[in-house]
């Protein structure tokens, strides 16, 4: 059974953010420095496990740089939606739109999944119905890489002296779901050795 985070208080989520795209970036973010931000109600401490499952916090507290991403109002909106898709990826297998779905039928997912009782399902269910009210679904965040190769790269017996021939190669790259940081930096890097030279 899949067991998601959650927060009593799910309305700071979005002042909380808010006022991480406001400060410095913390070398660890800590309860402390939640303090710092106003945050100072035990209930509020749920926010740092909560960040981490979602991917914007290593489990040490460093900031990861889906941080930095979500620090920036511009693509805040976008990066949060993918992170929810990525932690919540049970609930959007079932129905790949579930965030604009009626409270019945999530809740129903939620209970399928986890297995929690009537209140662990309403625990989890506002939490994400907080995220998802400021998070931006439209479109899709994917990583599209053209190559082109000459003549000189690729030998062909049919190829004349004088005409060079192109190739265009998209690559359209699916990252998996997981709130792993390290197993999108393999990606990452293996993407940077090996195709884009």
């Amino acid at each position: 059974m899949t067991d998601y985070p959650y927060m009593l208080s799910n309305n700071k989520i979005q002042p909380i953010i808010s006022k991480i795209q406001q400060a410095a970036r913390p070398a660890k973010f800590t309860l402390e420095f939640l303090r710092t931000l106003g945050f100072t109600s035990t209930n509020d401490r749920a926010f740092i496990p909560l960040a981490k499952k979602l991917g914007f916090l290593m489990d040490d507290g460093t900031p990861t740089t889906l941080y930095d991403q979500l620090k920036d109002v511009t693509s805040s909106a976008k990066i949060l939606a993918l992170q929810i898709r990525t932690l919540y990826a049970d609930l959007f297998a079932i129905n790949t739109e579930i965030q604009r779905a009626s409270e019945q039928e999530i809740k129903g997912a939620l209970s399928r999944v986890t297995g929690k009782d009537e209140d662990g399902v309403n625990r989890i269910y506002n939490t994400f119905k907080a995220l998802c009210a400021i998070a931006d679904f439209s479109g899709s965040i994917q990583v599209v890489h053209t190559e082109k190769v000459e003549e000189d790269s690729v030998p062909s017996p049919i190829q004349s002296e004088s005409r060079k021939t192109e190739f265009h190669y998209n690559i359209q790259i699916h990252l998996p779901a997981t709130t792993d940081i390290s197993v999108y930096n393999a990606i990452f890097k293996s993407l940077k050795e090996n195709l884009l030279l």
